[in-house]
């Protein structure tokens, strides 16, 4: 008799405490276990509540499956409205971010485990989110109700690690003021690389980039293309690479990348993996964009 399980069709949740490595450092490992505990129960609470299955917990974050897309969705922003809300009440712990993925496709349930791409997308997606973002792939928004689908934002298409083709994300609006900063996406287009130039802004340091030149390393160090001589900059902080029909972003540092596209508030976040640039906006090395003094380069995609 055969032990193989067959695949079944589920929504993926991969989510994940921001910070908890300097959580640990800065209040002790007892003291933000119990928190990481905290939040892990309390987000498997409402994930239960929403008809979804905790798989597993993974220290400061977990794994769990939804047969239905929108109460997987729905689960995912409780779950950062409820967390939000901690530090608002003295006794309640300080307010925990989560940075989330969702994904959809066949997967294989095991005790305690779940297998297939549609995990893999789940936990690249929440990588590359930053504090408070919940990105869900493409296949995550069939089925959506219109109240769910009016708080979605394209992010545009997205290089996520150990995929060779870039991914189309989305972002959900979960918290009460997501109307008032609603913008239009902005979809990167295909461009033939005779014509397409990307512009790059640093103080008073510009430098035009072509297709043809084929790629460009920013880094801390005279070695790099782009020179950004900050040390919070690594020495080969990202590469950037004409490959197709898009510049693509990789990260190679040690302390992160943020992109912010112009007239979006969101703010995608890479770690060793990449992301499309397209029309205009900043990349922040080393720093979040929410630091005033991030050294921040600015990025526009041109055509001659």
């Amino acid at each position: 008799m055969s032990t193989l399980r067959k695949p079944v069709m589920r929504t993926v949740v991969f989510a994940d405490v921001v910070g908890s490595t300097g959580m640990y450092k800065s209040m002790g490992d007892t003291a933000a276990a119990r928190l990481m505990t905290q939040v892990t129960h309390a987000a498997g609470e409402t994930i239960e509540q929403h008809r979804g299955q905790v798989v597993k917990t993974l220290g400061d974050g977990l794994l769990a499956v939804f047969d239905d897309n929108a109460d997987a969705v729905q689960a995912c922003c409780e779950a950062q409205r409820r967390l939000a809300s901690w530090g608002k009440d003295r006794a309640a712990p300080m307010a925990v971010p989560l940075k989330i993925g969702i994904s959809r496709g066949p997967v294989v349930l095991t005790p305690g485990d779940c297998f297939g791409d549609a995990v893999n997308a789940a936990a690249r997606l929440s990588g590359s989110a930053a504090g408070g973002q919940i990105l869900l792939g493409e296949a995550v928004i069939e089925g959506l109700p219109l109240e769910l689908q009016a708080r979605l934002r394209s992010l545009g298409s997205i290089f996520l690690r150990g995929y060779e083709q870039p991914v189309p994300v989305q972002q959900i609006e979960w918290d009460a003021g997501w109307q008032n900063s609603q913008t239009m996406p902005h979809l990167p287009t295909v461009i033939s690389s005779d014509t397409q130039l990307l512009s790059l802004t640093w103080l008073d340091v510009h430098q035009e980039m072509q297709a043809a030149q084929g790629v460009m390393h920013i880094g801390r160090t005279q070695a790099a293309e782009f020179v950004v001589n900050d040390i919070r900059v690594s020495r080969q902080h990202a590469r950037i690479e004409w490959r197709g029909s898009y510049f693509m972003l990789t990260d190679l540092s040690s302390n992160g990348t943020w992109v912010r596209y112009a007239g979006q508030d969101n703010t995608l976040a890479l770690r060793r993996n990449e992301c499309v640039l397209h029309g205009q906006g900043e990349i922040c090395l080393g720093a979040k964009p929410t630091d005033p003094t991030a050294p921040t380069v600015m990025f526009e995609v041109l055509e001659r």
